[in-house]
């Protein structure tokens, strides 16, 4: 009777370490999929429907601002050769864009750069 015991404690001992392994494993790579989500989140696309405050041919930016409840939210979006710019079916370039004008800016966080897919001309 003793012995069975003895074994039932062991087993029991035994399944409470690798219950505890387990789970220390488990903890540790959660910080690993938070990074995923997090990289996963970057290469969302986000939008801004604002008014141009700035563009800047040159460096390829354009800056949207947008009142929203008793805030100014405000966006600078780098251009690439990839950005699709455009007035309804009719390309445009980013020189065109005027101070006031109403625009769309579809956009991706790179990084600290926030990455503009288009940009359209309401």
């Amino acid at each position: 009777m003793k012995k069975c015991i003895h074994v039932l404690l062991s087993l029991s001992f035994a399944i409470c370490i690798a219950t505890a392994s387990y789970a220390s494993e488990e903890q540790k790579a959660q910080p690993q999929k938070s990074k995923d989500f997090k990289l996963m989140q970057a290469s969302k696309a986000l939008q801004i429907t604002g008014v141009v405050k700035t563009v800047n041919e040159g460096a390829g930016t354009i800056t949207v601002t947008k009142k929203f409840k008793d805030k100014t939210i405000e966006i600078m979006a780098v251009t690439d050769k990839e950005t699709k710019i455009a007035k309804g079916n009719e390309k445009k370039s980013l020189h065109e864009f005027k101070v006031g004008d109403k625009v769309v800016v579809v956009y991706t966080k790179k990084e600290e750069v926030n990455l503009a897919k288009s940009i359209s001309l309401k």
